[in-house]
């Protein structure tokens, strides 16, 4: 489907999007994230592959809590985060949701997963907290930077 498709008069999703290296046919090997989540047991959904096709490899930074100061980064990479979460945890996301889950990525520095279903809705988490995002990975990505609040599932 891509980011085109979604973003049809989102302005504000594209143009933020171009800003952290996104750009229309941008086509990334996805080698190396496939045989990770292989390696660790994952599925990875047709959502999960149109995704990362266009977006592994992402990397932005966005402000932490004003009180705290400074930047988070956001990293998006099926390898890092796949290596990185244990599957068990994972796991026990997947029997809370009732649909299975592939990482995708992490937020807030490395302490917050971000995960994607089969229909594209992706989700963050870190030990039992566990909230849905948005409703694709694009306007994840777009939340994740402007801080919107998550709420626990």
């Amino acid at each position: 489907m891509g980011l085109m498709t979604l973003a049809s008069g989102d302005v504000d999703l594209v143009n933020f999007m171009t800003s952290i290296g996104w750009r229309p046919g941008r086509d990334v090997d996805l080698t190396a994230d496939l045989q990770a989540w292989s390696l660790f047991g994952y599925a990875v959904p047709d959502a999960v592959r149109e995704f990362m096709a266009e977006c592994s490899g992402l990397e932005f930074t966005y402000p932490r809590h004003p009180a705290v100061g400074g930047l988070h980064s956001c990293l998006i990479s099926g390898v890092a985060s796949s290596r990185r979460v244990m599957r068990s945890l994972v796991t026990g996301y997947e029997e809370r949701l009732g649909r299975g889950l592939c990482p995708i990525g992490q937020s807030a520095s490395g302490n917050l997963f971000l995960y994607m279903a089969s229909d594209g809705s992706t989700y963050g988490g870190h030990d039992r907290f566990l909230a849905k995002i948005s409703r694709d990975g694009y306007r994840a990505l777009r939340d994740v930077r402007n801080r919107a609040e998550l709420v626990q599932l």
